[in-house]
């Protein structure tokens, strides 16, 4: 299983790895790291991580970072990127991307 985002959730994801990386160098990689280990572990157990919404999206946080991957499953199998939220964001505002 792969992974896609939503146009709105990566440019969030590549917004936060700049903003980390011009606050100390090697910061937004070490986002990326994290991103990466925590989207494997959604890709390897995709039903492991809490319900949020009824249309299938789920929520994993970093541990690192203030942030959390919201996600669901494709008909195809493959794990779509529909936010990534900083903590203090309002909640939901990523519904709209889903056609909520």
């Amino acid at each position: 299983m792969t992974h896609s985002f939503l146009p709105g959730a990566e440019a969030e994801y590549l917004e936060a790895v700049q903003f980390f990386e011009e606050q100390r160098a090697g910061l937004g990689a070490a986002l990326i790291a994290e991103f990466e280990r925590i989207v494997d572990l959604a890709v390897e157990r995709p039903n492991s991580w809490k319900l949020v919404h009824s249309s299938g999206v789920r929520r994993i946080g970093l541990a690192r970072f203030p942030y959390a991957v919201f996600y669901r499953i494709l008909p195809n199998g493959q794990l779509q990127v529909t936010a990534f939220a900083h903590h203090r964001r309002r909640p939901g505002y990523w519904l709209k991307r889903i056609g909520v």
